[in-house]
C-alpha cells in the first residue's frame, strides 16, 4: 500500500512539474507554457489511463488559441518548431493507445486549430496505427497526407483502407481519382474491381469506371509526351 501511495505522489508530482500549474488558465499574457518532457511516459507506474485522462482535459483547456499563419508563439516548445499539444498527445498515445476519443479528435485539431502539421502528422500516424480499421479515422489520416503532407500515395491508401472500413462508398472514387494521378494504374484497376464485384450497380462504381477510362489515358499520353 505505501509503495502504490508513494508511486502515486510522484506520477502526479511529475505530471504537475510539466504542466506548470501556475499557468493552468489561459497562458496569454503569461508567458509560454510548459512542454511536457517525453521521458515522463516512463515514470507513470502503471496509472497510464489516470494520467491520460488528465493530459486530455489539460488538452482541452488550451484549443481556443487559433492561429492562422503559424503555431501561437505562447504554445510552441524551445524549438520553435512543434506545439504544447503535440508533445502533451504525442505522449497520452504511447501510455494510453486505445484512447478513442483522443485518437478520433486531438490530431484533427492540432492541425487545423493549432497549425501544427509536422506535429499532427505524427499523431495521425499513430491513431492509424491504434486504430487501423476505423474508416473516420483512416479519412481524416488521408486529408493530413493531402493537404498537409502533399503525400498523395499515402492518401490515396489511406481512402482505400477507409471505404473497405465502412465509410461512404464515394470514397473509393476519391482514392481511384488520385491513384490515377499517380500513374498507378493497377491500384486504380483494384478499386475499381473491388466496386464492381461488391457494388456492381452503384453509381460510384460506375462514374469510377468512366472515370479510368478516361483520366488514366490522358494521365499516360501526358507523361509520354514529356
Amino acid at each position: 500500500m505505501n509503495i502504490f501511495l508513494l508511486s502515486l505522489f510522484l506520477c502526479f508530482s511529475i505530471v504537475a512539474i510539466n504542466f506548470n500549474l501556475k499557468k493552468i488558465t489561459s497562458p496569454v499574457g503569461g508567458g509560454r507554457l510548459i512542454c511536457i518532457n517525453e521521458n515522463a511516459k516512463y515514470f507513470s507506474f502503471g496509472n497510464n489511463e489516470q494520467i491520460v485522462d488528465l493530459l486530455w482535459i489539460r488538452f482541452l483547456q488550451e484549443t481556443d488559441a487559433f492561429n492562422e499563419s503559424k503555431i501561437a508563439e505562447f504554445h510552441t516548445c524551445p524549438n520553435s518548431v512543434s506545439s504544447w499539444h503535440f508533445h502533451l498527445l504525442n505522449i497520452s498515445f504511447d501510455l494510453d493507445p486505445k484512447f478513442y476519443e483522443m485518437a478520433a479528435v486531438g490530431p484533427l485539431l492540432v492541425s487545423i486549430t493549432i497549425n501544427d502539421a509536422k506535429g499532427a502528422s505524427i499523431l495521425f500516424d499513430k491513431a492509424v496505427k491504434n486504430f487501423p480499421n476505423n474508416w473516420r479515422i483512416l479519412y481524416q489520416a488521408a486529408y493530413q497526407a493531402i493537404f498537409e503532407e502533399n503525400d498523395f500515395e499515402k492518401a490515396a491508401h489511406l481512402l482505400q483502407r477507409s471505404g473497405q472500413n465502412g465509410a461512404p462508398k464515394w470514397v473509393f472514387s476519391l482514392a481511384g481519382g488520385l491513384y490515377n494521378q499517380l500513374g498507378m494504374r493497377s491500384m486504380a484497376d483494384s478499386i475499381y474491381q473491388y466496386l464492381s464485384e461488391n457494388f456492381p450497380e452503384d453509381e460510384v462504381t460506375i462514374r469510377l469506371k468512366n472515370k479510368l477510362e478516361n483520366k488514366i489515358e490522358n494521365f499516360y499520353k501526358k507523361n509520354i509526351s514529356k
